[in-house]
């Protein structure tokens, strides 16, 4: 007897809905899987038939073919234990055959017939949804996974005989079964823990009102960050501030970053990734690592940070071809990788925030504390490839803190006015905005995250439409049309290009932040002032000048 069933796959981050296809017919008894399977799929058929046996279910002495197709593509994962094993119970009549037709089953089976969870439940209960099929069975422990969906029907089963017993059920069976399985499912689970904050208050850093300046910048446009400064300055600790100031994730951008940890096997059950991710990759991370890989590509480090920070401590000590590979994603938002399963393009539109000492001592230009040779020193940073440093908006020094800022208020001086982003009434003198009236005060996440939020809806405003989400995220076609500067400007711009030797590409990320330094002092016209700044910002990332 024939029959079909609908399962689950995982092909890179994408799903698919395959179709389990079981035939039991007379011959001599052979289990045979065939579908262009992975060598987990094809161990199934022992786990199947002793599942079966322990199930109290009879295998029946015949052939059994089973065929998943879409045969051309390439299957992985243990989610097709259950839908193969329910496919043989349907073809020996244990199973009404047309109660298959409008569900879907994922599982992994083990050789008591007890069901195990799966990786990639979300982005399955989403095709499903997008497929128009009304129900999924899951296992018990994927449940509150896929209701996360909230568009499908959803069922959790702990063994073999029970997601038996809920396909020969009629609707209103199923709507009980389904009940009981919540309520289990919550009672397993326990008591949620509570929701994680997005990272350290920026109230915790003191001083560095200029580094504080530029990461505010760097969050308000979505813009790349380079640190650098002396060991023990502060960098990291502000690094991990930066999330507590960024933009909450869309309901749209929760799901899309919560499947890809559901690929990654790395979502919490029950819950949605609400804050933006943060991924620190230590500096001996492979190039794999960074990337993805794995036959078919598991995500790697920039997919992780997909809508987040990825901070890079210690930049210098990463391998040059590991940071090289930052360079298409970093102005694309994807990753292209071309591997022997296929071709996949993952998300990749991340924020990079990287933070790095000046030479191998840390203490370089400080010539009472650092004994490197200039050779020693250009060759620590050349390390950091040209045009990885072209791609990066904003660079800042980070300087120490004395140790009397530790306790007390540290009040504004000249140099961290010269930096803090506050009115733009400047002079044109590219010095940078003055200090807000209220500068004694330390700047604290919850002051800067609001005007984030004010730069923010003043792009989201502008970009309408267009795809357009943060002025880090401007293409060449867009700069002039969103960038206008007058006669004056064009001017200041033209004379500082030339003197630095900026390239057309430096010109548009130059751009970029003043438009950003704009949207922060809530105006559309982009002054000297703001380009002043953002050129400073530029300077500073030459870090081959300064040796």
């Amino acid at each position: 007897m024939y029959c079909h069933i609908n399962a689950g796959g995982l092909r890179g981050l994408e799903s698919y809905v395959a179709q389990v296809e079981v035939d039991v017919s007379p011959g001599l008894p052979c289990f045979d899987m065939v579908g262009l399977l992975a060598s987990e799929v094809k161990e199934a058929r022992e786990r199947i038939r002793v599942a079966l046996r322990n199930a109290g279910v009879k295998v029946p002495a015949e052939k059994i073919t089973v065929n998943i197709s879409p045969a051309g593509i390439h299957k992985a994962g243990t989610a097709f234990d259950l839908p193969v094993a329910l496919g043989i119970m349907a073809s020996q009549g244990m199973i009404p055959p047309e109660r298959l037709a409008d569900v879907l089953v994922a599982g992994e089976l083990g050789l008591d017939g007890g069901v195990r969870p799966v990786r990639g439940v979300l982005p399955i209960v989403l095709e499903c949804a997008r497929q128009g099929i009304g129900e999924c069975l899951l296992p018990l422990e994927n449940l509150r996974e896929g209701n996360l969906v909230g568009e499908v029907a959803v069922m959790g089963v702990e063994h073999l005989e029970e997601a038996a017993r809920y396909l020969c059920l009629d609707g209103e069976g199923r709507k009980r079964m389904r009940d009981r399985a919540a309520r289990r499912a919550a009672a397993n689970a326990g008591e949620s823990p509570p929701e994680e904050k997005a990272g350290p208050d920026f109230a915790s850093v003191k001083g560095m009102q200029e580094a504080k300046a530029a990461a505010l910048t760097a969050a308000a446009g979505f813009h790349n960050l380079l640190l650098v400064g002396p060991p023990g300055a502060g960098k990291t600790m502000l690094a991990k501030c930066i999330p507590s100031i960024l933009p909450p994730l869309g309901k749209q951008e929760q799901k899309e970053v919560s499947a890809i940890y559901s690929v990654a096997g790395k979502l919490e059950q029950g819950r949605l990734i609400k804050n933006r991710p943060f991924i620190s990759p230590h500096h001996t991370v492979s190039g794999f690592a960074m990337a993805g890989g794995g036959t078919v590509p598991r995500p790697g480090m920039v997919t992780l940070a997909h809508r987040g920070v990825l901070f890079l401590d210690e930049m210098a000590e990463f391998r040059r071809q590991t940071l090289d590979i930052l360079r298409q994603p970093m102005e694309d938002g994807t990753i292209y990788l071309a591997k022997s399963g296929g071709n996949f393009i993952y998300p990749a539109d991340f924020m990079l925030v990287a933070s790095t000492n000046p030479c191998p001592c840390g203490y370089y230009p400080d010539r009472n504390r650092c004994h490197c040779s200039p050779w020693e020193v250009r060759r620590y940073l050349s390390r950091i490839s040209g045009p990885l440093l072209d791609r990066i908006d904003i660079c800042c020094t980070a300087r120490p803190v004395p140790v009397s800022g530790l306790w007390e208020p540290v009040k504004e001086n000249g140099e961290a006015g010269s930096a803090a982003v506050g009115s733009a009434s400047g002079n044109g003198s590219g010095a940078g905005p003055e200090p807000e009236p209220d500068g004694g005060r330390e700047w604290d996440s919850n002051h800067m995250r609001e005007r984030v939020l004010m730069a923010r809806e003043r792009q989201k405003w502008r970009y309408a439409g267009t795809g357009i989400e943060a002025n880090g995220r401007l293409g060449a076609e867009n700069i002039m049309k969103f960038c206008h500067l007058g006669l004056r400007q064009q001017r200041f711009l033209e004379e500082a290009a030339g003197r630095l030797g900026c390239s057309a590409r430096a010109c548009h990320r130059i751009l970029r932040v003043a438009r950003t330094l704009a949207d922060l002092d809530g105006t559309e016209m982009i002054t000297n002032a703001h380009l002043g700044q953002a050129i400073h910002y530029r300077q500073n990332g030459n870090l081959y000048q300064k040796e």
